[in-house]
C-alpha cells in the first residue's frame, strides 16, 4: 500500500508490477513476502527526499502501460475451463463469452499458453470449429 500511495498507482499493478520483477530476477524475495518487514526509522526529511527523487525519475522516463483496458490475471478455474473449450476447438468468442472475458484476453491467454507449452496448435487456430475453409474458384481467363 505504501508503494501504490508512493508511486501513486493503485496496489493492483503494483503486485503485478512486483511479479513481473520477481519473475525476471529483478528483486530479490522478501522475508515477510509481500507483507510487511521489520520496521524501520526514515527520518522523515529523507523520505521526502527519497520520494521527491523517484517521481522525478517516473516524470523525466515516462512509462508506456500496454493494454490498460485489458485484464491479465486468471484464476485457475479459468484457465482448466479454457484448456477445455481449446481442447474442444471451440471458438475464441466462444471462450471469452463463456469466462465472461473480452475476445483480447482470451487472445494474450492464448499466446501466454503457447508460449508455456501448455496448449498446442489446433486446426482453425482461433477459430476453432468455427472456421471454414472454402477453396475459392478463380476464373480461368479463355
Amino acid at each position: 500500500e505504501e508503494m501504490a500511495e508512493l508511486f501513486n498507482r493503485p496496489s493492483e499493478e503494483v503486485l503485478i508490477l512486483m511479479i513481473d520483477f520477481s519473475k525476471r530476477g529483478k528483486i530479490k524475495a522478501r522475508p515477510n513476502g509481500v507483507g510487511a518487514n521489520e520496521p524501520m526509522y526514515i527520518k522523515k526529511c529523507t523520505m521526502n527526499y527519497k520520494k521527491r527523487d523517484l517521481r522525478k525519475l517516473f516524470e523525466q522516463q515516462p512509462v508506456y502501460y500496454a493494454c490498460p483496458q485489458n485484464d491479465f490475471i486468471w484464476c485457475e478455474r479459468d484457465i482448466k475451463a479454457f484448456w477445455k473449450m481449446w481442447q474442444d476447438h471451440e471458438s475464441v468468442r466462444h471462450i471469452a463469452n463463456r469466462l465472461a472475458r473480452k475476445v483480447d484476453d482470451v487472445m494474450l491467454l492464448i499466446i501466454d499458453q503457447a508460449e508455456l507449452g501448455k496448449i498446442e496448435p489446433r486446426k482453425g487456430g482461433a477459430l476453432g470449429k468455427e472456421y471454414k475453409h472454402e477453396k475459392k474458384k478463380h476464373p480461368v481467363a479463355i
